[in-house]
C-alpha cells in the first residue's frame, strides 16, 4: 500500500431521529448563521421552516441567502459572502444538493478572508490556492450525489467565462452534517438518476487509475459501486422507499470521504475534468448527467490504448458476475457494454448532441479543460490524455 493520509473532521447524524443534536451541533458553530439554499423546493415542500425554527429555539439567529444555481455562479456566490459581511455572520449552513454546499463552502472561504469575489481564486486563475480558512460550516444535503458535506472541494462556475472550476481546501470541509433521508424522498427521477451517476464517478475515478495496491480500497469501492447499481433501479421502482433513499445518500458520503482512495497511487479525476468542461460551456447540463454520457466512450478509451484494462476487466467480474475465466481485454469490453446496459435502464445514456452540443466546440472544450485541469497540454490517466484525444472522446459520446 502507497502512504496516505485521511482527514474527515465531519461528525455525521444520519437519520431523522438525530435532528435536535444536529441543530445543538451547529448552534455551538454561532450564534448568527447565513443559510444557503436553492431555488425554493425545501421550502415548498415544507423542509426549510421546521429547521429554522430549531435553529431559533437554540438561540441561533438564522439569515436565509437563497437562489443558487444547479451549477453555482461565482456572481451569486459574491452576493452571497457580501451578505454574511452586511449582517455579520460567524458561521454557515447549507440546506440543499451539491450546488448549495458547494457556493456556502466558497461564501464562509470569502467570508473568512474578507474578499468580494470568488472567480479569482478557482483553480486556473490567478489567486488560486489562497483561500485557506472559512467560517464554520454545517450542511444537510438533500441529494444522493456529491459528498460535498465530507470534501474539502467547490466547484464554481462562470457562465460569463464559460467556465467552470474548483477551490479546494481542508478548512471547507463542514464541521457538522445532518443527513436525513426523508429529505432526499421527493427529488424529481432524474436528479436521483444524475445524483446516482455522480456516486459512482468518485469511486470509479481512483479505482480505475490508482493500481492495485489496496485491496481495502477496492472492496470498499466495489461495494459502493454494486450498492448504487442494486439500489437504483428498486428507487425508480418505488421512489419514496425511505430506507432505499438512505442507503443511496449513504453510499454518497461513502464514495467520496477519502478511504476509497487510501493506500492508491495518486490519479487525476479526469472524468470529472472533461465533464467539468462540458458543463462550465453549457451550465444547463447536470453534472452526474455529464458524466454518465462520458462513461461509455471514456472507458472504451482506455481499453483501446491498453490502459486500465486489468481494472476495467475486474469491475465486470465484481460487479456484473463475468466469471473469473476469459481474456481481460475482452472482459473489459463486455464490462462496458453490460454498463451501457444499465444506464440505458436508469435513464441515464444519452449523447452529447442530445444534450445540445455542437461537435464544433469541441475543441474549444477540450482546450479549456486541459488549461484548467491539466499542464496546458493534456490530463493523465496511466499516459498522457491530450486535447485532440479529448475531441475524439466527445465524438465517441454521439
Amino acid at each position: 500500500m502507497q502512504d496516505f493520509v485521511v482527514h474527515i473532521p465531519t461528525r455525521l447524524f444520519f437519520g431523522p431521529a438525530y435532528r435536535d443534536e444536529f441543530i445543538g451541533a451547529v448552534a455551538a458553530l454561532g450564534s448568527k448563521v447565513l443559510v444557503v439554499v436553492g431555488g425554493g423546493s425545501i421550502r415548498r415542500l415544507g423542509y426549510l421552516d421546521p429547521v429554522l425554527e430549531a435553529l431559533r429555539s437554540a438561540g441561533v439567529e438564522p439569515v436565509e441567502f437563497a437562489g443558487i444555481e444547479a451549477n453555482p455562479q461565482a456572481a451569486t456566490i459574491d452576493r452571497g459572502a457580501a451578505l454574511a459581511r452586511e449582517c455579520g455572520v460567524d458561521a454557515v449552513l447549507a440546506f440543499g444538493g451539491g450546488s448549495v454546499m458547494d457556493a456556502a463552502k466558497a461564501i464562509a472561504a470569502l467570508r473568512a478572508h474578507d474578499e468580494p469575489e470568488i472567480w479569482p481564486f478557482v483553480l486556473g486563475q490567478p489567486r488560486a490556492g489562497e483561500l485557506t480558512r472559512a467560517l464554520p460550516l454545517a450542511a444537510i444535503p438533500t441529494t444522493a450525489a456529491t459528498a460535498s458535506e465530507v470534501t474539502p472541494y467547490a466547484v464554481i462556475s462562470n457562465s460569463g467565462e464559460k467556465g467552470k472550476s474548483v477551490i479546494a481546501h481542508d478548512a471547507f470541509k463542514p464541521a457538522v452534517a445532518w443527513l436525513n433521508p426523508a429529505f432526499t424522498v421527493d427529488l424529481p427521477e432524474t436528479t436521483t438518476c444524475d445524483g446516482a451517476a455522480d456516486i459512482l464517478s468518485h469511486v470509479f475515478e481512483n479505482h480505475l487509475l490508482g493500481g492495485d495496491d489496496s485491496p481495502l480500497a477496492d472492496g470498499y469501492s466495489e461495494t459502493v459501486m454494486r450498492v448504487v447499481i442494486e439500489t437504483l433501479p428498486r428507487l425508480l421502482s418505488d421512489p419514496r422507499d425511505e430506507a432505499l433513499r438512505g442507503r443511496l445518500l449513504w453510499a454518497s458520503t461513502m464514495a467520496l470521504n477519502g478511504m476509497q482512495l487510501a493506500g492508491r497511487q495518486p490519479a487525476e479525476f479526469v472524468l470529472h475534468s472533461m465533464e467539468h468542461a462540458l458543463s462550465g460551456f453549457r451550465h444547463d447540463l447536470a453534472h452526474g448527467r455529464g458524466l454518465a454520457t462520458l462513461y461509455p466512450a471514456y472507458f472504451r478509451w482506455l481499453i483501446n490504448h491498453d490502459r486500465g484494462v486489468e481494472r476495467l476487466a475486474r469491475l465486470g467480474r465484481v460487479l456484473f458476475d463475468l466469471g473469473s475465466s476469459g481474456e481481460d481485454k475482452a472482459t473489459a469490453f463486455k464490462f462496458v457494454g453490460k454498463f451501457e446496459q444499465w444506464l440505458e435502464v436508469n435513464q441515464l445514456r444519452q449523447g452529447l448532441t442530445d444534450l445540445g452540443f455542437d461537435p464544433a466546440d469541441y475543441p474549444a472544450i477540450a482546450a479549456y479543460c486541459v488549461k484548467t485541469y491539466g499542464d496546458g497540454q493534456q490530463l493523465q490517466a496511466l499516459g498522457p490524455l491530450t486535447a485532440y484525444e479529448i475531441e475524439e472522446i466527445f465524438k465517441a459520446c454521439g
